[in-house]
């Protein structure tokens, strides 16, 4: 079974004059042998839909069809996304009805979106939701412990994930 690893980090502004610009950034040190990273800026947006988006753009990343089986292991600093799926909510929501349409879920149609691509592609891939603590090397004042943190692949990943979900590096917000 191949893994790939994928980082994804979203952020939304919660006041001052540029409340609810958000992005998303996702990240993979190899995909297909090439790094690969999507990002986008949007003018109105939440921090828990900015993450759900990355995680989305991670999933999608993933080709329709595969030979292999794939274990796409996405690390997030987000615990409403990695608990939605480590604690079974999203199963939970499905079974409630909070996902269809009048349901209560929070970012219900990016929810289904993933259901549905994910279904597509449930012969060949398992997901595997992993919480990381987000801005460890940003708030690390020691020099050598920053350089400790940055080389670990899995905070690096992070970084490099919360860098891409900053709305202010595009240009043009959707």
């Amino acid at each position: 079974m191949k893994t790939i690893f994928a980082y994804t980090d979203g952020s939304a502004v919660v006041a001052g004059k540029h409340k609810g610009k958000g992005g998303f950034g996702t990240y993979f040190p190899d995909l297909n042998g090439e790094k690969k990273a999507f990002s986008l800026g949007f003018h109105k947006g939440k921090t828990g839909q900015m993450e759900v988006m990355a995680l989305l753009y991670a999933i999608k990343a993933m080709s329709i069809d595969s030979a292999e089986p794939i274990k796409l292991i996405v690390y997030s600093d987000s615990e409403y996304v990695v608990k939605t799926f480590t604690e079974n909510r999203l199963k939970r929501w499905i079974a409630d009805g909070r996902l269809n349409q009048g349901g209560s879920a929070a970012n219900k149609e990016l929810w289904n979106e993933i259901i549905r691509v994910l279904d597509k592609r449930k012969h060949y891939l398992t997901l595997e939701m992993r919480h990381i603590k987000g801005h460890q090397v940003d708030r690390e004042k020691d020099p050598v412990r920053k350089n400790k943190l940055m080389n670990d692949p899995h905070i690096f990943g992070n970084m490099v994930a919360d860098r891409l979900a900053d709305y202010k590096r595009h240009k043009n917000l959707l």
